[in-house]
């Protein structure tokens, strides 16, 4: 499966792909970081930097979708 760089939401634990999902924007109120909006099932918001975000194995037909849900995805640690 490919690699693709995502951030969870931590109240879902679904994985959110910065190059598909809708939910991803540049934030409007802090230059430099970017605003998740869930909305998959979950009001969750937060802020984030491009640099706190993960790599994650995912089939691309998944990937395709914007989002992972848990058991959908493997987060690929980096050493």
């Amino acid at each position: 499966m490919p690699i693709h760089m995502g951030v969870m939401c931590e109240t879902c634990r679904k994985v959110h792909f910065i190059a598909t999902s809708p939910t991803i924007r540049p934030s409007t109120a802090n230059p430099g970081m970017y605003r998740l909006t869930c909305r998959v099932g979950c009001d969750e918001t937060r802020e984030f930097r491009k640099d706190t975000m993960c790599p994650y194995r995912v089939k691309d037909k998944v990937f395709q979708t914007g989002f992972a849900e848990q058991g959908e995805y493997e987060v690929i640690r980096q050493s």
